[in-house]
């Protein structure tokens, strides 16, 4: 913490880093409601007000001046600093926002990362953060307080919108951001009076005004056209779909990763009776799809009916946005290193006994044995009870749900034949095992798992994690 506070204090944050810690909603671990183009449009908005903080450039209602093209040492804003000495012809602040609205989400993640090197923001993965613990000394902004960076921010904001105080230029510029994005309804609770003064506020800085009138009239420009496809999305074939190795024994990750070697991150399969599916897959699109993946796809859509199966709602895999934070949150402490490290003789005299079962000389499966041996030791820490003898039913019955409900390989009446209609009754074995192991009586003196987790959640909120 100290080398936080004394890299604030020798360098305060950039109205582009305040927009960006006011926008971000903790529920959410993202932004606020603000579409990505508006956001885009802010973001290189407080990127130019910084600059004209800085005495870099100079803009009016009419026209955008470089004023002086040193570099400023921060690389997000030197980037568009350069770009524009680069520029031989005078154009106007919207002309810039334009152009440079698509290179906002580069800017964003360096924004992000600083702010998680500061330790202002604490990163989740999946692309999550939320707020750090930070104390603030006076040498940043002339008081000391405790909280969190966007509390600070928050609060001095809410001051000037909800008092009669003097607004600081960069506060006002904010405000005028803000209120451009159309996000201050999401943060405060507004009556006429508070909207009338935000209204005031944005008029009294001449950088601000015109900033956001230039925002403001980007706003209503449709997204920029998207290229149009270089190739043909390529068809895997049915017979070559079903000869897959990994078709058979269910192994989708091992599936439609080859199918990615052999086709390209993108491809199409298209199933008897059914509509075309197209499927992304490949490292360089699973780090797309983790880095930009909640702006374009929805998981609700696809699980629906894998959640009926097991008579569930929302389960973690199957919720979107704010809901699959919020439920990652919650039973955080069930997978963490402290829950762990409390219980590591348990986990390892489990490993042990494992391990003891198998027999030298024999060989085994690798991704079998190293299934059954995490299965061995991590099933009685989390739900309580020990599930080898029912892993293999639960295991096949999951794989065939999957094949049929998410990626639509096999058709419905393969999850009712005999087999898997007497799998599916493992379920009810497996649910009244863990019932009967967490009652008051059974769990006292135990330390908790991930099944307490899930019932303390059930009781507190019912709506969000409802009895399924």
């Amino acid at each position: 913490m100290a080398n936080t506070t004394e890299d604030l204090t020798s360098q305060a944050l950039s109205l582009t880093e305040e927009l960006i810690l006011m926008l971000l909603n903790e529920e959410t671990g993202y932004f606020h409601q603000v579409p990505g183009w508006h956001l885009n449009c802010a973001v290189v908005g407080a990127v130019l007000a910084e600059l004209s903080l800085r005495s870099r450039i100079d803009t009016d209602m009419e026209s955008l001046l470089l004023v002086d093209e040193t570099e400023t040492g921060r690389p997000a804003l030197d980037s568009i600093l350069k770009e524009i000495a680069a520029e031989s012809v005078q154009r106007n602040a919207q002309y810039w926002i334009e152009r440079l609205a698509p290179r906002a989400e580069s800017i964003i993640d360096a924004v992000l990362d600083r702010l998680v090197d500061l330790k202002l923001l604490e990163y989740h993965d999946g692309e999550f953060w939320t707020l750090a613990p930070t104390v603030w000394h006076g040498e940043l902004y002339g008081k000391s307080e405790e909280g969190t960076a966007g509390q600070f921010i928050r609060t001095r904001i809410s001051r000037v919108i909800f008092t009669d105080e003097i607004p600081d230029p960069r506060d006002v510029i904010i405000i005028c951001l803000v209120n451009t994005c159309d996000v201050f309804r999401f943060i405060f609770q507004l009556d006429d009076e508070a909207e009338e003064r935000i209204e005031f506020i944005c008029k009294m800085d001449l950088i601000g005004r015109s900033l956001a009138s230039a925002v403001s009239q980007n706003l209503a420009v449709p997204a920029l056209r998207r290229p149009a496809l270089a190739r043909k999305i390529p068809t895997v074939s049915l017979p070559k779909l079903l000869l897959n190795p990994h078709s058979r024994d269910g192994n989708l990750n091992a599936l439609f990763g080859s199918l990615a070697e052999e086709y390209g991150p993108v491809f199409q399969i298209r199933p008897p009776f059914s509509e075309p599916m197209t499927f992304l897959a490949g490292l360089e699109t699973n780090r797309w799809v983790h880095k930009r993946g909640r702006m374009y796809l929805r998981a609700r859509d696809y699980f629906s009916d894998f959640e009926k199966v097991y008579g569930a709602s929302g389960v973690l895999p199957a919720l979107d946005g704010a809901d699959h934070f919020r439920l990652r949150k919650s039973l955080s402490p069930a997978y963490s290193a402290a829950r762990l490290g409390g219980q590591l003789d348990q986990l390892y005299n489990r490993g042990r006994k494992y391990m003891a079962s198998l027999t030298v000389g024999d060989s085994y499966r690798a991704t079998s044995m190293c299934r059954e041996m995490v299965n061995a030791q991590l099933s009685p820490l989390l739900i309580g009870v020990d599930t080898q003898d029912l892993m293999d039913d639960l295991m096949v019955y999951k794989e065939r749900a999957l094949s049929v409900h998410v990626a639509k390989l096999l058709p419905r009446f393969t999850l009712n034949t005999p087999g898997m209609r007497r799998r599916a009754k493992v379920l009810d074995t497996l649910m009244q095992r863990v019932q009967d192991i967490h009652t008051p009586a059974q769990r006292a003196d135990s330390p908790r798992d991930l099944v307490d987790d899930y019932l303390s959640l059930h009781a507190s909120d019912p709506q969000f994690l409802p009895e399924s």
